[in-house]
C-alpha cells in the first residue's frame, strides 16, 4: 500500500517516525506532503498543493502526531481512508496537564472542539493505550471502531543499547522529560534528598511549567547529589547520558493522565536496558508488569521511591534482569516493524 502523510511540524514526531518507518520496513510506500513554512496559512496551502499532485496515487492518508487541526482538511481534501496517528487529546494535553486554561472556559471549550472534529473526521484514530482508547470515546461520543489502541514504541535509531558504555561509581538515577504535573519531579527530588548520604546521585535532564518549583526545591535541599541539565541535548549525547544512569524513573505523581498515557521514557528505557522505575498506574502497568519488566513505588511517594531506589541499588543483579525482560519484550512487540504490523491488521 501508499500512505500519504501529512504535519506540520519542523522535524517528524518520534510517534509518527516509529510508525513510518515500520510501514517501510513492511513493504509499503510513503508520499510525503508535510511542511513546516513559518505560518499556519503557508502550511495548509502547501499541504493542499503537495497532496493535488498525489492525490490519486495512494491508499491512505496519513494524519501525524498532534496535527488535530488537520484531520477536518484532511477529510475536505481526500477520498481515501484517513488514520489519525493521535496519541491523544489537544483538551488533556491543554487543559489537563498544561492548565492553559480553566476545564469551563471558553479556551477548553474550543479545544474540545478541535478535539471533536478530529476524532469524528478520521476514519480511525491510533490513541496509545486501551484506557485512553475508553476515556477518549466518553468524552467525546465515539464508537469504538474509531479507535485504535497503538503504543508508541520508540524511534531505535537514536535510542538504543549500547553495552560499551560504562557506569560511574555512584549510583546514579536519572530524571528526564518536561516539568509537567504528572511528571512528580517534585518527588524525584525530595527522594534525592533523603538519599543524599546513600551514594546515590539525581540527575536531571528537562524544564517545563514547574521550574519554579524545581528551584525552590533546590534550595532547601543541599542537593550536592543532583545535577541537573536543562538544555536541550544532541542525540548522541542524550543516549550517552542516559546508558552512563544505573536507573530510570517515570512519571511519579498521583495524576488522573497517569491512568491514560505512557510517556515516551518508558520504551527509551526498555531499547536502551536500563532498569525503570515508576510510580504504580493503571496505563503503565497495561504494557509492564511491575518486578518482571520495571519496579513501581506508590504514586506521589517520595519516602517510598527513595525505599525502592536504595533497594535496587542494593540488589542491582536482579534489576540487571528485570531490565533485560523489558528489553526482550521490547524486541518480540515493539520494534517500529511489530507496531506497524499490527496497525495494518487493525485498519
Amino acid at each position: 500500500m501508499r500512505f500519504c502523510y501529512i504535519n506540520i511540524t519542523k522535524e517528524i514526531p518520534s510517534r509518527d517516525a516509529v510508525y513510518l518507518r515500520g510501514l517501510k520496513e513492511n513493504g509499503h510506500e510513503i508520499l510525503y506532503c508535510d511542511d513546516n513554512s513559518s505560518t499556519f496559512f503557508k502550511k495548509i496551502v502547501q499541504i493542499v498543493k503537495k497532496h493535488r499532485r498525489v492525490k490519486n496515487n495512494y491508499d491512505i492518508l496519513w494524519v501525524g502526531y498532534s496535527a488535530h487541526t488537520l484531520v477536518p482538511l484532511a477529510r475536505l481534501i481526500s477520498r481515501k481512508k484517513i488514520v489519525f496517528n493521535a496519541l491523544g487529546s489537544l483538551y488533556e494535553g491543554l487543559i489537563m496537564s498544561r492548565r492553559q486554561a480553566a476545564p469551563l472556559s471558553l479556551k477548553a471549550a474550543w479545544i474540545w472542539f478541535i478535539d471533536f472534529l478530529a476524532f469524528h473526521s478520521a476514519n480511525v484514530s491510533l490513541v496509545e493505550t486501551e484506557a485512553q482508547k475508553k476515556w477518549l470515546m466518553k468524552k467525546f461520543f465515539l464508537h469504538d471502531d474509531k479507535l485504535i489502541a497503538a503504543l508508541t514504541g520508540v524511534d531505535d535509531n537514536l535510542f538504543f543499547y549500547e553495552p560499551g558504555i560504562s557506569k560511574p561509581a555512584i549510583f546514579t538515577v536519572l530524571f528526564r522529560g518536561g516539568f509537567l504535573p504528572e511528571s512528580g519531579i517534585e518527588y524525584a527530588l525530595e527522594a534525592a534528598e533523603i538519599l543524599k548520604n546513600k551514594n546515590v546521585k539525581l540527575l536531571i535532564l528537562g524544564s517545563g511549567i514547574m521550574e519554579p518549583l524545581v528551584k525552590r526545591l533546590l534550595t532547601r535541599f543541599e542537593n550536592k547529589n543532583i545535577e541537573w541539565i536543562k538544555e536541550r541535548l544532541d542525540y548522541n549525547v542524550l543516549r550517552k547520558k542516559t546508558q552512563e544512569c544505573h536507573l530510570a524513573l517515570g512519571q511519579l505523581s498521583n495524576h488522573d493522565r497517569l491512568t491514560r498515557t505512557i510517556p515516551h521514557k518508558a520504551f527509551e528505557s526498555m531499547a536502551m536496558k536500563i532498569p525503570y522505575l515508576t510510580a504504580r498506574n493503571k496505563a503503565v502497568l497495561e504494557l509492564l508488569t511491575e518486578n518482571e519488566t520495571c519496579f513501581c513505588c506508590n504514586p506521589a511517594d517520595a519516602r517510598d521511591l527513595a525505599n525502592k531506589i536504595l533497594w535496587i541499588k542494593n540488589n542491582y543483579e536482579t534489576a540487571q534482569k528485570v531490565a533485560e525482560n523489558a528489553y526482550q519484550l521490547y524486541l518480540r512487540e515493539l520494534t517500529p516493524k511489530i507496531l506497524a504490523q499490527k496497525v495494518i491488521k487493525n485498519i
